[in-house]
């Protein structure tokens, strides 16, 4: 009965020692600290033990836990700079190219909320960590082709009800551009036959393509009025090593907030929406249309939207999609815009 206590006391501390390398790397220091504590928790010291205060155990008992817990999950308990961590890789066999995809949309159509679009992004980058670990553990013949995997999965063909665009573009160049716009370098490319040197400020997810925001240089001078370059139009890109200063004034956040969309008439408007009938009252609600929106709830039971946005065109042809529900109401310009619009549809059927 006793070695049998005794062995229940040594599973005891191994599983909470698992839990906490679950949780932290630790390095061989604070295992020993945290198996001693654990063996002083359940009356494991050795009996000639005379001050239980200062006892540790050995740097054997430590290399031979280590040993045990590698012998039960392999690969899985990581080693870097002296500290070991236990990441269990249980990623869900069932996984698809259509789900990968679906959150890939997701992520674009969630460009104007930043807290979602963060979110999704930082799913999407555990999602394919946890593709490539599974694949390096568990087919290590195939570990050098990992990425392809991967990319074949995020990029393979799924069926979508509806037409939408199909927007693709050069990871290797996402990931040139991504470099000089955290290290502020000018970059040097070619987009539509014509070659550009600009400052990347950041990237866009829009509704029908992702956007390089960037000042453009000339002669060594930045012009600082941002413009919008087409993901899957760039080729060659070049990082040309030349540091240039960002104006710190500009914030991606702050600029998106003045756009509808993508879309930005170089002014910003009040803009109001009227909503009467009650069943679309609920659905818009569900809706985030700008980062700036306000819901307002009239004493008549309608429903007024309120934001501060440019990009009327923009704003106009999305509301046709509401076929009348949505009633613009300010600015004039939005009205004027918005009659154009319907007018050159109607003219088209004649």
């Amino acid at each position: 009965m006793s070695e049998s206590r005794n062995n229940y006391k040594k599973t005891d501390i191994k599983l909470n020692l698992i839990n906490a390398l679950r949780t932290n790397y630790m390095t061989r220091e604070d295992i020993r600290n945290f198996l001693s504590s654990e063996y002083k928790r359940l009356g494991k010291t050795p009996a000639d033990c005379k001050n239980i205060a200062e006892y540790k155990v050995s740097e054997r008992t430590v290399k031979r836990t280590i040993d045990s817990i590698k012998d039960s999950y392999g690969n899985q308990l990581e080693e870097e700079a002296g500290a070991y961590k236990l990441d269990l890789y249980d990623f869900p066999d069932t996984i698809d190219d259509t789900e990968i995809r679906a959150l890939e949309f997701a992520i674009q159509k969630t460009a104007n909320n930043l807290n979602e679009h963060k979110l999704l992004e930082n799913l999407k980058a555990k999602l394919t960590t946890r593709l490539y670990r599974k694949i390096e553990h568990t087919e290590p013949k195939r570990a050098a082709s990992k990425i392809n995997d991967i990319d074949q999965k995020i990029n393979a063909d799924f069926a979508f009800v509806g037409p939408r665009p199909d927007i693709r573009f050069d990871p290797n160049i996402k990931s040139l551009l991504d470099s000089a716009i955290s290290k502020q370098h000018e970059i040097r490319f070619t987009y539509n036959s014509r070659e550009y040197t600009v400052c990347p400020l950041g990237i866009m997810y829009g509704p029908n393509n992702v956007y390089l925001v960037a000042y453009i240089c000339k002669n060594g001078k930045v012009c600082t009025d941002p413009r919008h370059y087409i993901m899957a139009n760039i080729t060659n890109v070049i990082d040309t090593g030349n540091r240039f200063n960002k104006d710190n004034s500009f914030s991606l956040k702050t600029y998106a907030k003045d756009m509808f969309g993508i879309y930005n008439d170089g002014a910003v408007y009040d803009v109001e929406w009227l909503i009467k009938n009650p069943e679309v009252i609920k659905l818009v609600k569900k809706y985030q249309f700008h980062p700036t929106q306000k819901f307002i709830n009239n004493p008549d039971g309608t429903l007024t939207i309120k934001m501060r946005t440019g990009g009327l065109r923009a704003i106009s042809i999305y509301l046709t999609q509401w076929c009348g529900d949505i009633i613009p109401v300010k600015p004039k310009e939005l009205l004027v815009e918005y009659k154009n619009l319907l007018k050159k549809c109607m003219d088209s059927m004649k």
